[in-house]
């Protein structure tokens, strides 16, 4: 006959305990683990905004300096400016254009064109650059790829 305690099926969890136990510990165990998992790719994604959101501001920042600075944005003698007084600020923005150009191609595809476009006036000074200098993959290649469409052998401005 059947303990009239045992109502609950205490006598059972008591009998199993042990296994209870572990199966709980288990449990507990994978769902810790799926938490960091969740927590890597929640922290993953956004890295990844953030850097987009940076590379945006970069590129803001450089439309802004260009419109404050007209002629350094479309110089009319390139060469003029590498080798004249204001060479230290037409490097600076040339510069700034490709930290902009690097941001920007390290977190999204399809601006090559649109930095290639931005670039063009600016070929002469680009040409002098060495693409093993820039700071990532993706900017070296653009500069490579750039520098086979826009740079005669000899460079214009006899640098």
């Amino acid at each position: 006959m059947r303990d009239p305690t045992d109502a609950s099926g205490v006598n059972w969890f008591e009998r199993n305990s042990k296994i209870v136990e572990a199966a709980s510990a288990a449990m507990t165990a994978l769902v810790a683990l799926a938490a960091l998992i969740a927590v890597k790719f929640q922290l993953d994604a956004n890295d990844e905004v953030q850097r987009s959101q940076s590379a945006r501001e970069a590129f803001r920042s450089h439309l802004a300096l260009a419109a404050t600075m007209p002629e350094l944005a479309a110089p009319e003698d390139v060469c003029t400016l590498i080798s004249g007084p204001k060479s230290g600020a037409y490097a600076a923005f040339v510069d700034h254009l490709l930290y902009s150009a690097e941001q920007m191609l390290d977190v999204e595809k399809g601006w090559e064109a649109t930095f290639g476009e931005a670039l063009k006036p600016h070929s002469e000074y680009v040409c002098t650059i060495d693409p093993g200098t820039a700071g990532t993959v993706q900017l070296e290649n653009f500069l490579v790829a750039f520098k086979a469409r826009h740079c005669p052998a000899e460079n214009a401005c006899g640098k």
